[in-house]
């Protein structure tokens, strides 16, 4: 664990903390669940050192299962730009999760702190990173106990969910403390909550994008790509990708498709060594659209002049980006 201090992480948090009246707990963009359950139990933490914390996400939450777990768990997220416009009555802020680059808002406000389970080179600011946990939460719940705090229901459930979600059911744990801390919650978590979460429903729409993702499926060494074509949503894209990487030895994905004149192209990696953020910045122009983090992320390519091309030609150009998406993918993939 790095920190900027000789003390305690949870007492350097808790000094950093206490000084504000208003903390704004920042996701990434396209946020995991861990991301979300470990702001959730932070919030619960501030508020328990007399402190309101506002749960932030750098950009939109696509992702069906994130979706349904700021519904069930009441999340109110604040979507923000990056100059913090939406956060100016914060006094700091703090990053949480991901595994990307930290957030800086513009310094409105201050980004005073991150606390994840990834690796920062971050020196200015407080730093609490586990990298033994496999999920953010795990490194919560630790501070949690570190204060002697004790989960109301809600809190507990959520945050024995993201160590779920954040190890794919324990399989990415990197060692004990993610089985010591679900052990902790389970005393005061819903279980049956967490077992109806596992279990979501999938729309018509969702289940016919993951037949494409799975039948035009191309996999080299760990890495498997896919081609769904047009798609009704983004988050369709996301729950392929998700799917792929239940393949046996598939360790990073990508599935790419159309949606609203623009190739997006979502990635997946559960391999540490891998980060999906710098597969898609490696493959793609610089100047286009890609954001996320080291687990997941999205990169949105507008198709420009060619979205125009009549059905006569549809069909070139489907092979066309078909093609290059793929290569660049592929040779991105074996750079980084």
């Amino acid at each position: 664990m790095r920190r900027t201090t000789d003390e305690a992480p949870i007492d350097s948090l808790k000094e950093t903390v206490a000084g504000q009246n208003r903390i704004a707990l920042v996701v990434p963009e396209g946020a995991s669940i861990d991301s979300l359950a470990a702001a959730v139990g932070l919030q619960a933490l501030c508020n328990d050192w007399g402190v309101a914390g506002r749960i932030a996400a750098e950009g939109e939450v696509t992702g069906e299962d994130s979706k349904a777990f700021c519904n069930i768990f009441d999340v109110g997220l604040t979507t923000i730009d990056e100059r913090g416009e939406r956060l100016r009555n914060c006094d700091a802020a703090i990053a949480v999760g991901g595994g990307g680059a930290v957030p800086r808002l513009s310094n409105n406000p201050p980004v005073v702190g991150v606390i994840r389970h990834r690796p920062t080179a971050e020196e200015n600011i407080l730093t609490i990173t586990r990298t033994d946990d496999g999920a953010t939460s795990t490194v919560v719940i630790k501070l949690a106990r570190d204060s002697g705090l004790i989960p109301d229901q809600r809190v507990a459930t959520a945050l024995l969910y993201g160590i779920r979600a954040g190890t794919r059911e324990f399989r990415r744990a990197n060692g004990k403390n993610d089985y010591d801390a679900a052990g902790f919650l389970h005393a005061f978590a819903d279980l049956g909550r967490i077992e109806d979460l596992r279990s979501p429903g999938v729309s018509g729409d969702t289940f016919d994008v993951l037949g494409e993702a799975i039948a035009n499926r191309e996999r080299r060494a760990s890495f498997a790509v896919t081609n769904v074509g047009v798609v009704p949503s983004v988050s369709a894209l996301e729950e392929a990708a998700d799917s792929l990487l239940r393949l046996e030895g598939v360790s990073t994905a990508a599935v790419f498709g159309i949606h609203e004149e623009t190739i997006v192209v979502s990635c997946r990696a559960e391999d540490v060594r891998t980060s999906a953020v710098d597969i898609l910045g490696c493959a793609f122009d610089t100047s286009e659209t890609t954001g996320g983090n080291t687990d997941s992320a999205t990169a949105r390519v507008p198709l420009g002049i060619f979205a125009q091309v009549d059905g006569e030609h549809a069909t070139t150009l489907d092979s066309l980006i078909d093609v290059s998406t793929r290569k660049a993918l592929f040779t991105a993939f074996e750079s980084v």
